[in-house]
């Protein structure tokens, strides 16, 4: 089936690009983007969960405990 859809400059170069590179016709680099991007999270992808360490960042004590919003307004209000 024809349709007419606008899309970005930026993405349709992007998608050109991956055509090209790929040697794939633009309409099936289309067709998987637009599937892909319609799936749901953890089915045709295998998705990994980001894993996020916690740092020492030199926080004065005064301030330890704080959320990072709180923090900040104290440090605006200075």
């Amino acid at each position: 089936m024809r349709t007419t859809i606008d899309i970005s400059d930026a993405i349709l170069r992007e998608l050109r690009e991956v055509s090209r590179r790929e040697r794939r016709a633009f309409r099936v680099v289309v067709q998987e983007a637009l599937q892909r991007g319609l799936s749901p999270i953890g089915r045709g992808s295998a998705r990994r969960k980001a894993r996020i360490e916690p740092r020492a960042v030199g926080v004065k004590a005064a301030y330890r405990g704080m959320s990072m919003n709180h923090l900040y307004d104290e440090l605006e209000t200075r």
